[in-house]
């Protein structure tokens, strides 16, 4: 992910100066279409999926009196949505399967928010503006950013859309 970046030392540092967690829960139920039903054979599958993460950020910025600030930053996304599977599964002993799905279609609707501290008492009201125009700058379709920087702090919320396909997964199971 780094060689992204093109040797950027400031996106090395805020990449390297990130932790990160996530859980995702995605109940789902399966409608098999073959003769020997449950769990053999051509299935399809509406799914929910909710998903949190959180990370924690040291992110580097330079005022106008440059100085080199530092503020800490602490953020949490929450998604939620929903799509449908199409798989096949094949037993393979008495206790395990073979389960292939072909295609995964899914959308929803995530909403993120940050919260960064900082000593920002020398920075200027224009500083403050530009930090904010820097946050809301960041080119997401479709999603809305707004940012807030004053009072030693950096805040910044951001709702939007997402969508996407996942494909040709295989996984073995065992039951037990």
């Amino acid at each position: 992910m780094l060689d992204q970046f093109g040797g950027n030392d400031d996106a090395r540092k805020a990449i390297e100066s990130t932790t990160f967690s996530k859980i995702t829960v995605t109940p789902e139920y399966r409608f098999y279409f073959g003769k020997k039903g449950a769990p053999v054979g051509l299935y399809l599958t509406p799914f929910a999926r909710f998903t949190h993460m959180s990370f924690d950020q040291d992110y580097e910025y330079m005022p106008s009196n440059g100085v080199k600030q530092v503020a800490n930053v602490k953020g949490k996304f929450n998604d939620f949505g929903s799509g449908a599977m199409l798989g096949a599964q094949w037993a393979l002993g008495k206790n395990d399967t073979l389960d292939w799905f072909i295609v995964d279609p899914f959308i929803g609707g995530m909403k993120a928010d940050f919260h960064g501290t900082d000593d920002m008492s020398d920075l200027t009201q224009q500083d403050e503006e530009d930090r904010e125009k820097d946050i809301e700058s960041i080119d997401i379709p479709m999603w809305k950013i707004d940012a807030t920087v004053g009072n030693n702090t950096i805040d910044a919320k951001l709702t939007g859309p997402f969508a996407g396909v996942r494909a040709f997964g295989i996984s073995l199971g065992y039951g037990f």
